[in-house]
């Protein structure tokens, strides 16, 4: 019986101590944690966190939902097709922290103003969504993110007792105007980005939606207000910089630039052209490659719109220069040019190529400026095949 007694007792104090490890005292503080951009693509637009700190309980973690299983099967599938699930992962804030100094970018604290009570919901919610049957959601780069998972936790946990910001950038702002200065210097991956992103893209953002980038997460933080005891105040009420290295490393933008390639690639298709018209020869070859890589290209767009998940990859405007039927032109095309159903197609699609090139240098930019020359190249070898190469 005594062994008996023994284990309830075991038992019941591995409860006891299990419930005082998920309790956080009234000097417990719940903070937002901002973190610079760096160089590595992935990271280009920064990070936030929860930190939770207690120094009565000796607990300092950073809730971090901005992580990923390497061990998940089919990996790179599921990340290329936006079917790949990221994780809420707690962390010691002493590991977290050298992470970033390791990169050296800077790490900015919010400390939020919080009764009680309602330090106590964030830390109780927290705990459960890190539970592995909670831990897991599915990424989504405008709406669903690292930075849009911590905006949502403090404001659905404080619900009416919070004052969400009413703005945090200037009006008018869309998706794209807001990534854009984050890839100045990086005009590849800039082009990459504009390329693959569709309409979705060019929606004007609200403040709510502003969050999707760490750095105007910390905006709305500022710029919100919480009820406690029945009065407003900030919700932010300390700010501190906890690492701010004194200088950076950032990538050098290249010399050679998507448009300067481009446009001497342009002249090198003008002079090409002009040859060709004088002398009467036709380099066929030229002609199939250049259909042929922009046909991928399209073929590649219309896999991110119809066979992913990303929502912001939909209603791709560049679709109308990367047209999929080039990729077929590509290898119907021949010397005589016999086939009715390419010249008709490329009559059409001159047409469209140059109402779409007078629309977006004059009215709605509809690509990125870097492919205007391909547009143009497009037009003018689509034009010769259809009056000159009969």
């Amino acid at each position: 019986m005594k062994k008996q007694y023994l284990i309830i007792l075991i038992i019941l104090l591995s409860i006891c101590s299990n419930i005082n490890a998920q309790q956080i005292t009234n000097n417990a503080e719940i903070s937002i944690i901002t973190c610079a951009p760096g160089n590595e693509i992935y990271s280009i637009f920064g990070h936030t966190a929860i930190r939770v700190k207690d120094p009565t309980r000796r607990l300092d973690n950073v809730y971090n939902y901005g992580t990923f299983n390497f061990d998940t099967p089919n990996f790179y599938l599921k990340f290329a097709r936006g079917k790949l699930d990221y994780m809420l992962s707690v962390s010691p804030y002493k590991y977290f922290v050298i992470s970033y100094m390791n990169e050296n970018r800077w790490i900015k604290e919010q400390v939020l103003n919080l009764s009680f009570t309602q330090k106590k919901e964030i830390f109780k919610f927290l705990q459960n969504n890190a539970l592995p049957e909670n831990m897991y959601y599915r990424y989504d780069f405008f709406y669903d993110n690292c930075a849009t998972r911590v905006k949502d936790v403090i404001k659905n946990v404080l619900s009416e007792d919070m004052i969400p910001a009413e703005s945090v950038t200037k009006e008018g702002k869309t998706f794209r105007d807001m990534i854009g200065p984050y890839l100045l210097g990086r005009n590849w991956d800039r082009l990459g980005i504009n390329l693959a992103l569709g309409q979705p893209a060019d929606k004007i953002v609200t403040a709510d939606e502003a969050t999707f980038l760490p750095d105007y997460t910390e905006l709305f933080f500022d710029n919100s207000f919480v009820i406690i005891d029945d009065k407003t105040m900030p919700l932010v009420k300390d700010k501190r910089m906890l690492y701010n290295p004194k200088s950076r490393i950032d990538e050098k933008s290249s010399f050679l630039t998507p448009s300067l390639i481009f446009w001497i690639i342009f002249c090198i298709f003008i002079i090409l052209s002009v040859f060709e018209y004088k002398s009467g020869k036709y380099f066929l070859n030229v002609d199939k490659t250049l259909f042929f890589i922009t046909g991928f290209s399209g073929l590649l767009l219309l896999f991110l719109w119809f066979g992913t998940d990303h929502k912001a990859v939909v209603n791709n405007w560049d679709i109308i220069w990367t047209a999929p039927l080039y990729f077929i032109v590509a290898f119907a095309l021949r010397k005589n040019n016999n086939l009715s159903f390419i010249r008709i197609f490329l009559l059409v699609w001159s047409v469209l190529l140059l109402i779409s090139a007078v629309t977006d240098l004059m009215f709605y930019n509809l690509f990125d400026n870097a492919v205007i020359p391909i547009v143009l190249i497009l037009l003018i070898r689509s034009t010769l095949i259809f009056f000159l190469r009969r």
